[in-house]
């Protein structure tokens, strides 16, 4: 059963700068579109999902359907720290979403991410934890935010993301490995559509998910 607890948000507000064309709408080896590919990721996993666009995207051109619930990210061209930003300034003012015991920042190009990941991310996931899922020693995505910081990413003012909000509570994080490349292949470039994916099934298969996972201790914030 997918989750129903933790909301997805799906950073899809990118400038594609080094792709050099739209990439959310760029074609994979299955015909579908990078986007929709990671949506139908995510919809296999999560019941509830918020996409984050640009002012002036066209959501049909994107493939997104009246059903898909949408947040448009006024600020997206200053960068990822922004759009987090506006999403969740957004969701802290939503009360319909005041239940959820987290959210997770998917980025809009990573469609390779397993089942058994998300499994494994929602399990672990608490209002007062980060958990951030790791691959060969790398950090990777998507992080799982505890409720208890959606405000501190609603401040958000720059172009890196929400590494600040790890960095500040990085005895909060819970770091999680797995034997899944999916959680750390993005397309930057045209060529990554095809190297990526390769390389992430190759990896994966025979697929045999090994979690470790690191609790950091907890302190008061």
């Amino acid at each position: 059963m997918p989750c129903s607890d933790i909301i997805v948000i799906v950073m899809a507000a990118g400038q594609s700068s080094r792709f050099g064309s739209d990439k959310r709408v760029a074609r994979l080896d299955n015909g579908e579109t990078l986007l929709s590919s990671t949506l139908q990721t995510i919809q296999k996993n999560f019941s509830n999902r918020r996409v984050v666009i640009k002012p002036e995207d066209n959501p049909l051109s994107l493939g997104l359907t009246p059903a898909h619930q949408i947040i448009i990210s006024q600020c997206s061209h200053l960068g990822l720290g922004y759009s987090i930003s506006d999403a969740f300034r957004q969701l802290c003012s939503d009360e319909s979403v005041h239940h959820f015991r987290a959210a997770a920042v998917w980025l809009a190009d990573l469609p390779w991410v397993s089942g058994e990941t998300c499994n494994v991310l929602t399990k672990t996931a608490t209002p007062d934890s980060i958990v951030q899922p790791l691959h060969q020693g790398n950090p990777g995505h998507p992080v799982v935010f505890g409720r208890k910081f959606w405000s501190e990413l609603a401040l958000l003012e720059n172009d890196r993301g929400a590494s600040p909000v790890i960095k500040k509570h990085s005895k909060r994080v819970i770091h999680v490995s797995l034997n899944d490349p999916g959680v750390c292949t993005d397309v930057d470039y045209p060529d990554d559509l095809t190297k990526s994916l390769k390389n992430t099934r190759s990896a994966q298969a025979p697929y045999k998910n090994t979690t470790k996972i690191t609790l950091k201790a907890k302190t008061d914030f």
